[in-house]
């Protein structure tokens, strides 16, 4: 549920309710966005975001604005191919009046914040928040624990946990990743490309001060991918990564490069410089600017996610969790 995909600050609030997924079975790949807006539009009620490529419109465009409940949906194989997923399921959602959302939440939407949004999985009660520094509405704090947690990863999510008996539903709304690259060339370009076909807002540079801002303003969705070798540049630039909370550093270089990268590092004071990723990207035998592109791309799901890497064929399980 990335915040900014989720339009909770145009919604009419008083006739617009919040939709979130508790769980999907089946169905596969989707768009990777739990949750939409079910709001009026001049009488008519429709459904503003992106949720199971619109399947799921009809049961909630009929749903109360004033009414917290849990819908689910069961989805027939070929709905599921017409809409483009892999295939039928069904999918429990939670469906909340934007109303009992706590004062200020809509604030921190509208400038981007991370949130983790608090509510019963059975609907009871009322939704809680869980920001960078503030607290809204809950006062549990095995509640607050795991939603601190959650915002940590930097990852937009809908989570359920079971906690004294009861089950929370916990949907971590992250902004959109924004990626600077420090450097210029086929590389550079490479990465960018990939990067914008992730959806990424991606700029380059080679300027330090430009980078030292970014880093100043980055948050645990941002990424920093370092394809300088000038150490005047990659240094500095690395330092202030340390410094930040951009959820990814990724350096480029060879073994000699990142150990003297390493040791001017040590000499300024970083003694502790594992969220570094270098030489930068998974061991996918990538040889072209393009192909080092997708191993980066894969590392960055792979911190981001908290997710060693592995073959999908090579566990059992649910395959998307």
């Amino acid at each position: 549920m990335e915040a900014a995909r989720v339009p909770l600050c145009s919604a009419n609030v008083g006739r617009s309710s919040l939709v979130r997924v508790i769980e999907i079975s089946g169905i596969g790949l989707r768009d990777g966005d739990d949750g939409a807006v079910v709001t009026d539009d001049g009488g008519e009620r429709r459904v503003v975001g992106s949720l199971l490529r619109g399947i799921a419109n009809p049961e909630l465009v009929a749903t109360s604005p004033h009414r917290r409940q849990v819908v689910t949906v069961d989805i027939v194989h070929d709905d599921a191919a017409d809409a483009g997923l892999v295939c039928g399921g069904a999918a429990t959602l939670l469906v909340t009046p934007l109303a009992d959302l706590p004062e200020g939440v809509l604030q921190w939407f509208a400038g981007a914040e991370p949130v983790v949004l608090v509510a019963r999985a059975d609907a009871g009660g009322t939704d809680g928040a869980v920001g960078g520094n503030d607290v809204l509405g809950i006062d549990d704090d095995a509640l607050v624990g795991v939603a601190r947690r959650l915002l940590r990863a930097g990852v937009s999510t809908s989570e359920v946990h079971t906690i004294a008996g009861e089950r929370y539903l916990f949907s971590v709304a992250m902004p959109a990743t924004t990626a600077l690259i420090v450097g210029a060339g086929p590389m550079a370009d490479a990465f960018e490309a990939q990067g914008r076909l992730m959806g990424w807002d991606v700029d380059t540079t080679e300027d330090v001060d430009t980078a030292k801002r970014f880093c100043g303003r980055a948050t645990p969705a941002d990424a920093l991918i370092v394809i300088s070798h000038e150490r005047e540049i990659d240094v500095p630039v690395l330092a202030a990564a340390l410094d930040s909370s951009v959820g990814y550093i990724g350096a480029m270089g060879s073994r000699h490069t990142q150990q003297q990268r390493a040791q001017l590092l040590e000499e300024l004071g970083y003694r502790e410089r594992s969220r570094i990723c270098g030489p930068l990207g998974l061991d996918l035998g990538s040889r072209t600017p393009a192909e080092t592109a997708v191993a980066m791309a894969a590392e960055f799901l792979s911190v981001r996610r908290g997710r060693p890497p592995a073959q999908l064929s090579s566990h059992q399980g649910p395959i998307h969790v």
